[in-house]
């Protein structure tokens, strides 16, 4: 489109992307929701940001690919999925990768995420829906702890 303003994700400059970091290397992101336009949304937001994303749909794929070797720098977390659901699959994570950062992404904050957030430590919460300067921040909140994580 002629005189169209760019979409939100070509306007934006992000300083964690793989330009901003001094190895140049991609942070591995395992990315675990069911919903498959998430899936694909999210997927190609961390892309964007230069980060290589690992989507699986479940709490359970998630513990086989970690279980497997998947060493990534950083989980974002459906809570509402079909089987083990997000509040299943945190503490197993937590089990496998004690140090690994956690980022819960729901659109409903209960006291369930209120419980996980107090319980375990390296656990953000990202609010759905959001944005890809949300998904930014949230990311640049836990990445100190990214950084030293495996990738």
């Amino acid at each position: 489109m002629d005189g169209a303003s760019p979409s939100p994700v070509q306007a934006e400059v992000d300083p964690l992307s793989r330009e901003g970091r001094a190895d140049g290397d991609q942070l591995r992101i395992l990315l675990v929701d069911d919903d498959a336009l998430i899936q694909d949304t999210v997927g190609s937001m961390l892309h964007f940001l230069g980060y290589d994303p690992v989507v699986v749909s479940t709490g359970e794929e998630a513990l086989t690919a970690l279980e497997a070797g998947l060493q990534p720098a950083m989980v974002i977390l459906d809570m509402d999925m079909p089987g083990l659901g997000g509040a299943a699959t945190l503490p197993q994570i937590r089990v496998l990768r004690p140090g690994l950062p956690i980022l819960i992404a729901t659109g409903r904050v209960d006291a369930t995420v209120m419980n996980l957030l107090r319980c375990h430590p390296q656990v953000g919460l990202m609010p759905k829906p959001f944005q890809l300067r949300d998904l930014r921040r949230h990311l640049g909140e836990l990445q100190p702890a990214c950084s030293a994580s495996g990738r």
